[in-house]
């Protein structure tokens, strides 16, 4: 199924138990991910309701016309949840998906009732090493400008996931990950269970700390050889997770 946000269209299902009148799991995936991410759970889900979709330009759904920040994305599941016409949701999320729940929790305390989220990103940590790449790359970007040297030597300094996009997804991407949401962690009053690898890399497990700090209900619970993607080398403890927390 497919709606229309700020000229956009969004490609979303509803699946599991879709007459029982639990309330429903919202399941949001990561950057560069899809509908499918969390596949392998929501198949097995019987006791409820399961709301997924696919972020823009990911999966189904079609690529914004102007740049995105976390509230757009926020925005969009609102519009959608409200659509649906539902008022109380549980969320399971990874990464980016995380970040758009954190949003949505803090904005909306009404609407979110518990929230599952794994490898959660929101929170800007910069190292030494990377402050160094930063200003090299700002060097080289006003080098490239006067044409002294090629654009090419700016690749090297871009993520996997930003060398993959372009032009005003591009700007999304900068959008999101320049955008630090400490700030409003302390307006989350929802129960929130952190399932982290202690090996990620992409959100170091020291985030946890941050986490646990700022919201007030928060358990964190921790895969020693987990990577980024713990939920998917756990899922037999992941689900079970899904169950007794959320069903």
């Amino acid at each position: 199924m497919e709606f229309v946000y700020k000229g956009t269209s969004i490609y979303y299902e509803i699946l599991g138990n879709k007459n029982f009148k639990k309330i429903p799991i919202l399941f949001l995936h990561g950057w560069g991910g899809n509908k499918d991410s969390f596949k392998p759970f929501i198949d097995k889900i019987k006791f409820c309701k399961v709301i997924v979709l696919d972020f823009p330009p990911f999966g189904k759904s079609g690529k914004p016309n102007i740049a995105w920040g976390v509230e757009d994305y926020t925005d969009m599941v609102l519009s959608l949840l409200d659509k649906l016409g539902i008022n109380k949701v549980n969320i399971v999320a990874h990464s980016f998906g995380g970040r758009v729940s954190l949003q949505l929790a803090s904005k909306e305390k009404h609407l979110v009732n518990k929230m599952l989220l794994t490898g959660c990103a929101g929170l800007k940590r910069r190292s030494l090493k990377t402050k160094i790449k930063i200003i090299q790359y700002k060097v080289l970007k006003k080098l490239s400008i006067l044409g002294l040297v090629s654009p090419k030597a700016l690749l090297k300094y871009g993520s996997n996931d930003y060398l993959g996009l372009d032009g005003v997804m591009r700007q999304t991407f900068n959008n999101i990950v320049n955008y630090d949401q400490t700030k409003i962690l302390s307006k989350i009053t929802c129960p929130v269970l952190l399932f982290w690898g202690k090996k990620d890399k992409a959100t170091p497990f020291c985030f946890t700390k941050i986490f646990k700090k700022h919201i007030k209900y928060c358990t964190v619970i921790k895969i020693d050889n987990g990577s980024h993607f713990a939920y998917l080398e756990n899922p037999k403890l992941f689900f079970h997770l899904i169950c007794s927390f959320l069903g």
